[in-house]
């Protein structure tokens, strides 16, 4: 007697298998208002979260990212009708670090040119900041997204790379982010060879330190 056949998987039970997301170990979200004070606030949260996550030593980076990715959904709001809202999430596992930026305009990211020495204008309205998350990150891109529409703008850490390296010395219920539209193509932008240059880091670090100051 030849044993039964095994059922067929029905459509959804396939579509379940095979589109599996990865489940963080650790993440945590946070919405802001699309104005100027969302940045110094969510600045001040990754702060707080990378001590938690015992990511001290990484803190400083993660803080400027954080930072630069939402300075840069707050201008893509500006101008925009009613109260806009940016949302913030963070991501952790064993060998890397997640930052995301939601915000409402689909437009996707420019960076901007930068100038002969290879850093762009640090008094540029726009794009300096894709810049640095470029020169900081190991990679980073954008994705689109519905319900609602907008983009997520995104980068990573790898945590033993970034702790292993040298240091560059001198002064020195949540909401969830909105699905990502399927068959949507990720933009990214691989990292130039001067971004990797500490004397480059660390003009770029201390220039927007003065700016904050000024």
């Amino acid at each position: 007697m030849s044993p039964a056949p095994a059922p067929a998987l029905c459509s959804f039970q396939r579509s379940s298998m095979a589109m599996a997301p990865y489940l963080w170990p650790l993440t945590d979200s946070l919405e802001l208002g699309a104005l100027p004070t969302a940045v110094p606030c969510a600045r001040l949260h990754a702060k707080h979260l990378a001590w938690e996550w015992g990511l001290s030593g990484l803190s400083e980076t993660i803080e400027l990212l954080v930072s630069e990715l939402t300075t840069n959904s707050v201008q893509a709001m500006a101008g925009q009708d009613g109260q806009s809202a940016i949302r913030l999430r963070l991501l952790r596992d064993d060998i890397r670090v997640r930052i995301e930026v939601w915000d409402a305009d689909p437009r996707p990211p420019v960076p901007k040119d930068p100038a002969a020495d290879g850093t762009p204008g640090l008094e540029a309205e726009s794009g300096r900041g894709l810049f640095l998350v470029a020169a900081l990150s190991t990679r980073w891109a954008w994705r689109a997204t519905q319900d609602p529409a907008g983009k997520v703008v995104w980068c990573e850490l790898d945590i033993e790379r970034l702790e292993s390296s040298p240091a560059i010395d001198g002064p020195a219920a949540q909401p969830r982010l909105p699905r990502r539209i399927p068959g949507q193509p990720s933009l990214q932008v691989r990292t130039a060879a001067a971004m990797s240059d500490p004397d480059i880091l660390r003009r770029l670090r201390d220039g927007l330190r003065n700016l904050g100051r000024s």
